[in-house]
């Protein structure tokens, strides 16, 4: 639960210059299209891992204004992975955040399958206390 209106939370998580402060993963994170973000916008998030970066190729596949806001890998070994985050508005100008991760493997990325509910639960509640503590001391 976040202390602040729905519209507050919603423009500071698509906004992507704003995505290494809050999302947990360490990434660089670019608009790689033109033009607002809505549905079909192409997003490129590089996470360097023990010396490697690994590249992932996103689109924005749901662009709700302050309801959802989705994006799925489209390529390489976790195409198809789709990531969600739900907002919902609720009483004194509050707002519930949430992340679904809909992950699909491929190939050798398989061997993580077992492991992704819990990485999934715990990175997405870090990211919403993250959003929380960034939106909250803002004011």
């Amino acid at each position: 639960m976040i202390d602040r209106p729905v519209e507050d939370v919603w423009n500071y998580i698509t906004d992507i210059s704003n995505m290494p402060r809050w999302e947990d993963s360490g990434a660089v994170w670019r608009q790689m299209s033109e033009g607002p973000i809505q549905v079909g916008t192409s997003i490129q998030s590089s996470i360097t891992f023990l010396g490697r970066t690994v590249t992932f190729d996103l689109r924005v596949t749901e662009f709700e204004r302050n309801r959802t806001f989705s994006v799925e890998a489209v390529a390489g070994r976790t195409r198809g992975t789709k990531v969600s985050y739900l907002l919902v508005p609720v009483e004194d100008g509050k707002t519930r955040l949430s992340r679904v991760t809909d992950a699909r493997f491929h190939g050798i990325a398989r061997l993580m399958q077992p492991f992704v509910g819990s990485i999934t639960k715990r990175t997405g509640a870090l990211e919403a206390r993250n959003v929380k503590r960034i939106l909250e001391s803002q004011r």
